[in-house]
């Protein structure tokens, strides 16, 4: 009876030996990597959990880098925004000039006018990684001709013609968050910029022999107007450049919040690893001694 009792108790201690053989080997993996299970089979009450957490971060990733991405587009329209309301303050200086200069001197005048307002709408022009800024939908052709083709020579008095635009009224949007749609779309036919290209041309155009005064009028009230108006446009780009960016730090920050949640499901303490490392290779050590032991006292000798 004391032999068959020995030979029953050497397989339960192999079995007990693999057992902690497999457990040392898991510990160890854990040690190496920081993390409870190398698949979701080790993680198996928490995996749908682990999925759902990050396929929010990846969710909440793309909201970032795409946020990113139109927060610079928004940024450059701001500033060629304020590029254009510099143009056109320029603009109202000559008007001043205009209104007490003589003949000779206007025609000077008159022919920076026009190299101004052919850099308003360069600036109308803008484009950004291959996209034309102020198109609005159209943003793979340029929004803006002032050939006189497409842009009649404007008089006085004059009435509003966005002729020169040739883009569409699709105002520019993006997708911020699940719940968040920002519209950003400034175009080129905005009034501001409407009345500024028609004060331009209005002194482009008119008579400096004498000069035309009520042109010279009509057109500063028009670049006053202008600049009020892209004053609005301006704002309206760096109120959306700010909810944008604030939306995009609420990302951030709830990536940070849902990466914690994945560590604390995915990771293991390394301190404590150790130390139940350590307490399992010692049990496996004795568990391999008593073996031996067994081993010694083998069932066949004493057969």
């Amino acid at each position: 009876m004391e032999r068959v009792a020995t030979y029953s108790h050497q397989n339960t201690m192999v079995q007990y030996m693999l057992k902690s053989e497999a457990k040392v080997a898991t510990a160890q993996i854990q040690q190496a990597t920081g993390l409870k299970s190398t698949d979701y089979k080790g993680i198996a009450d928490d995996s749908a959990r682990v999925v759902d957490l990050e396929s929010h971060y990846k969710r909440l990733e793309r909201y970032v880098d795409e946020g990113e991405v139109v927060s610079s587009r928004i940024q450059t329209m701001y500033d060629k925004v304020g590029g254009m309301v510099d143009l056109t303050n320029r603009l109202r200086s000559l008007v001043t000039e205009l209104q007490g200069s003589a003949a000779s001197n206007a025609a000077g005048v008159q022919t920076e006018i026009g190299g101004l307002m052919k850099e308003f709408a360069g600036l109308l022009n803008s484009q950004q990684e291959g996209r034309y800024l102020f198109s609005g939908s159209r943003t793979g052709s340029a929004p803006v001709s002032i050939d006189a083709a497409d842009y009649a020579p404007q008089t006085t008095p004059s009435t509003a013609s966005t002729s020169y635009y040739k883009g569409d009224n699709a105002g520019a949007r993006f997708r911020a968050a699940d719940d968040l749609v920002i519209d950003y779309g400034v175009t080129a036919d905005d009034p501001g910029f409407e009345k500024a290209l028609r004060a331009f041309s209005l002194l482009t155009s008119m008579s400096t022999n004498p000069i035309d005064t009520d042109a010279v009028n009509e057109a500063s009230d028009l670049a006053a107007q202008a600049v009020d108006g892209m004053a609005v446009a301006q704002s309206k780009l760096g109120v959306s450049s700010s909810t944008l960016e604030r939306t995009i730090n609420q990302h951030l920050d709830s990536q940070l919040v849902l990466q914690t949640q994945v560590d604390d499901l995915k990771n293991v303490d390394v301190a404590e690893t150790v130390s139940r490392l350590s307490q399992l290779q010692s049990s496996l050590e004795m568990t391999m001694k008593v073996m031996t032991m067994l081993q010694e006292n083998d069932l066949s000798k004493y057969l």
